[in-house]
């Protein structure tokens, strides 16, 4: 009998197949965002001040720097005139990836998956970018961190933790000890962002906002993380656009393993209840003035890495 060669790419995750994320990201490499490379974890930034990037110009003022006057605009204008910069300021990129039990499951790729792999690709994007990288991963049993370094290391420390929290939470639910419950919370993890005293960074949030203990979302933590700098890659599932398909179902519940019957009667129902709850958690986002970007199925990074370059969040 021939041997059958079975997909394992949307339910398991290694750190290599992380660190492989680096050549896609290569490939789809946008060019520089301060106009050249000679100054990496350098951003323009909205702040007037000195820098190499020139801005505006405007009347002399007492206590501007004179070697910044133009002497051409002075000649013409027979009026001092300083020549204005945009300040330079480097940045962190912080991915936060939710790998809580809650988040394995998924009809064409683990949501877990989706979210390990796009929080990798947007930390070798950043990295390409010169930013200092760092992750907060939440798994089964705890909330760790890296620190934010620049280049490769920054992104290989972020990458081992979150490889390592995936097979944590991995191996807590193959030997089903996870039935209590008592995971992290969101709120905790929110806390950890608002406290970073670094600042001019930005955070992404690759979670499917949908555990237990995290309803409702808290809209006074949301603000706060929002202010920091934080935005929501929501990982969702293609099934729920639309109804199950009629049928018998196998799941799996903290006590048991159970089937549920979905007919034309209840199929409706159960696609209003999820539509529901999916409204509640992009209200609960936009309310709080969290930038969202909602995720179905298996997404390619080299894709994500295209919407977050429309969206202007990269």
């Amino acid at each position: 009998m021939p041997a059958i060669n079975i997909d394992k790419s949307g339910v398991e995750l290694t750190l290599q197949s992380l660190i492989d994320l680096r050549f896609d990201v290569q490939k789809h490499r946008s060019g520089p965002v301060t106009g050249g490379r000679d100054f990496p974890g350098q951003r323009l930034a909205r702040r007037r001040g000195q820098g190499i990037e020139f801005l505006d110009l405007r009347q002399y003022a007492d206590g501007d720097d004179v070697r910044h006057i133009d002497w051409n605009v002075t000649a013409r204008t027979n009026e001092p005139y300083t020549r204005l910069y945009r300040q330079e300021k480097e940045q962190n990129t912080t991915v936060v990836a939710d790998l809580r039990p809650v988040m394995f499951n998924g009809s064409e790729c683990l949501r877990a998956v989706t979210a390990a792999r796009l929080a990798a690709a947007t930390l070798w994007q950043a990295s390409e970018a010169g930013d200092r990288c760092s992750a907060l991963v939440i798994s089964s049993d705890n909330i760790v961190t890296s620190r934010p370094l620049p280049g490769n290391r920054g992104v290989l420390q972020a990458l081992e933790l979150i490889a390592r929290g995936f097979e944590q939470t991995s191996t807590a639910i193959e030997h089903a000890s996870t039935d209590s419950g008592l995971h992290p919370q969101l709120a905790q993890a929110l806390d950890r962002i608002i406290s970073n005293r670094r600042h001019g960074g930005r955070t992404f949030l690759f979670s499917g906002l949908d555990a237990d203990a995290d309803r409702p979302l808290d809209p006074l933590l949301l603000s706060s993380a929002a202010i920091k700098g934080l935005s929501v890659v929501l990982i969702l599932d293609k099934l729920e656009l639309q109804p199950l398909p009629r049928g018998t179902y196998r799941y799996r519940s903290q006590q048991h393993i159970s089937t549920a019957r979905i007919s034309s009667a209840n199929q409706k129902h159960l696609y209003e209840l999820l539509d529901r709850e999916l409204h509640r958690k992009q209200t609960a986002l936009a309310d709080a003035g969290v930038a969202t970007i909602n995720v179905y199925g298996y997404t390619a990074p080299a894709d994500f890495l295209t919407t977050l370059q429309q969206q202007r969040w990269i």
